[in-house]
């Protein structure tokens, strides 16, 4: 007899567990890091090189201050090349970061504008780091695969993005 039901596979369920598991401990260290950190610019620092050394499939990390009405590189570990400086206001990762929670792009390949920013493959997640005076960075989160970030991946950029918007020296 061939099992073929999901549940009757427990060690998918198991492996999922696991990985949440996971995430969530890295989730919480990424947190107490940035609470840590004796400012801004070294808690953005601190959870750019954390997540890039603790998530294999994040190919690169990168993150962009607010400098007038662009976006500036404040760190980047292992990101192809690209502009140091992006828009604000418009491009993509400006339209990525417009909303309050992380986007996920699953594919860049079709995208001529993401090819501007230096990414031709694979998919990204953007995410806004935000106060009560506007928008004051952005994390990218970059993948060679396509579809490589699902909503539970979203949802630790999400919290990591949160410890920082709080770390802000307009916070």
């Amino acid at each position: 007899m061939t099992l073929t039901r999901e549940e009757e596979k427990p060690w998918k369920t198991d492996l999922a567990r696991k990985a949440a598991q996971r995430r969530e401990r890295v989730a919480q260290e990424l947190e107490e890091t940035i609470k840590k950190a004796p400012s801004f610019e070294d808690a953005l620092r601190q959870a750019v090189e954390l997540m890039k050394r603790r998530f294999a499939r994040y190919s690169s990390v990168t993150a962009y201050v607010a400098d007038g009405e662009e976006l500036a590189v404040h760190i980047a570990l292992e990101r192809p090349q690209g502009p140091d400086r992006v828009g604000s206001t418009k491009g993509p990762l400006a339209e990525a970061a417009q909303g309050p929670k992380p986007t996920v792009v699953s594919t860049l390949a079709s995208s001529e504008a993401w090819a501007d920013v230096g990414f031709t493959a694979g998919s990204a997640m953007v995410a806004p780091i935000r106060t009560e005076a506007g928008l004051w960075a952005i994390l990218e989160v970059w993948s060679d695969f396509r579809d490589a970030f699902s909503a539970p991946d979203a949802k630790l950029l999400e919290r990591v993005t949160q410890a920082l918007a709080k770390k802000t020296p307009a916070a």
